[in-house]
């Protein structure tokens, strides 16, 4: 069964990642998050869609697919259906001149139809401190990599010996660990 990331974890990822955009560059505006790793990691939930940020306001998460899914899953305060950025773009009284985005990531088509309706003068990078945060694990991460680490210990040590056999090929073994770990809780 999937939980999804508890509340308070999300809290305090957006007040970390705050609090280092602060210390960073004490006059930043807002920052936008494109990817789906990073939009888990900050909502809980993977979409088609961007997560805004302000520096002085609630964190948005607009999803363009999956809305449904996204309220379903993730425990994010504010997560909105959007058709195209203008939705977006038509919520801010100003866009500012300068935006941190994930530059190690962003597709240049993806930006250009952003900065179609975000007319930004300069970007800077978000992905340093991004890194930064989700390099440092929370109790909660700990936990649950000890657990996967459990099942993946079990499987390979209890499950794969007896499964194992002379003349198996790596694609039989792959197929039949595939099916073991989804049966154990792997997703």
């Amino acid at each position: 069964m999937i939980l999804g990331v508890p509340y308070k974890e999300l809290e305090n990822r957006m007040k970390r990642f705050r609090a280092k955009m602060d210390e960073k560059d004490p006059q930043w505006e807002i920052a936008v998050i494109f990817t789906k790793i990073n939009q888990y990691y900050f909502t809980g939930t993977m979409q088609d869609g961007i997560l805004i940020i302000p520096a002085d306001d609630d964190p948005t998460f607009w999803v363009r697919r999956s809305y449904e899914r996204a309220l379903e899953e993730s425990k994010f305060k504010d997560i909105r259906h959007m058709n195209s950025f203008r939705d977006i773009s038509q919520t801010f009284e100003k866009i500012p001149d300068t935006i941190y985005l994930e530059t190690e990531s962003l597709p240049l088509a993806l930006y250009k139809r952003f900065t179609k309706y975000f007319p930004i003068k300069e970007y800077k990078k978000a992905d340093p401190i991004i890194g930064m945060l989700r390099a440092i694990k929370s109790k909660y991460e700990l936990r649950i990599m000890r657990k996967s680490g459990k099942i993946h210990q079990h499987i390979l040590e209890e499950i794969v010996p007896e499964l194992l056999y002379e003349g198996m090929s790596e694609a039989e073994l792959g197929a039949e660990l595939f099916k073991i770990m989804i049966d154990e809780g792997y997703h």
